[in-house]
């Protein structure tokens, strides 16, 4: 979205501001938290333009684009659920 004078700053805008992680230190688990945290941030974006939004057709699809953000996001949390599931297996702590 170009900008136009606002201070909203677009997902990309925020991830180029924060310093790039470095991923060979990062554990999977970390990953997928700043994975989630990035589809979270992309999705609370789409939904304050939508409310921001000037006709009907661009709040649909903007609020569209927010709902596939949180499925992004849902979906992450599984395989993070998952991973968690399986590290408890693996030591002995799953319930």
């Amino acid at each position: 979205m170009p900008s136009t004078g606002s201070t909203t700053a677009s997902p990309d805008a925020a991830r180029q501001r924060r310093q790039e992680p470095d991923w060979t230190a990062m554990s999977m688990q970390e990953i997928l938290e700043l994975a989630i945290a990035d589809e979270e941030d992309a999705r609370d974006y789409y939904r304050r333009a939508a409310d921001l939004a000037g006709s009907i057709h661009t709040r649909k699809v903007l609020l569209a684009l927010s709902v596939m953000e949180q499925s992004h996001a849902d979906q992450l949390r599984s395989e993070l659920d998952e991973l968690l599931l399986q590290r408890d297996l693996e030591t002995g702590m799953a319930d």
